[in-house]
């Protein structure tokens, strides 16, 4: 499951898109944490969660997948299956 993140005492919430570009970050050498003030850090931590929030609500808007019922099941006859977007509604 896609999920932004929240802010928690520890920094980033864990498993979160927003921790995952803090860590990323972090791993490249573009963020040293030690480097910035608490207000600093926190509000780029809003911007990472505000950054992840609109790229998950754009994937979720529109996404389209589309399945093959025998590339699921050997048994079933081929049919095609689209799921779509954040109705998550099926066709």
């Amino acid at each position: 499951m896609l999920k932004p993140g929240t802010l928690v005492t520890t920094g980033l919430e864990a498993g979160s898109m927003a921790r995952a570009i803090e860590d990323a970050l972090v791993a490249q050498g573009v963020l040293d944490l030690g480097e910035e003030s608490e207000d600093a850090a926190e509000t780029r931590r809003k911007t990472f969660i505000a950054i992840s929030t609109g790229v998950i609500n754009h994937l979720k808007a529109a996404l389209d997948v589309k399945l093959a019922a025998s590339k699921v099941a050997n048994n079933l006859p081929v049919a095609d299956v689209l799921l779509r977007g954040q109705e998550g509604a099926i066709s």
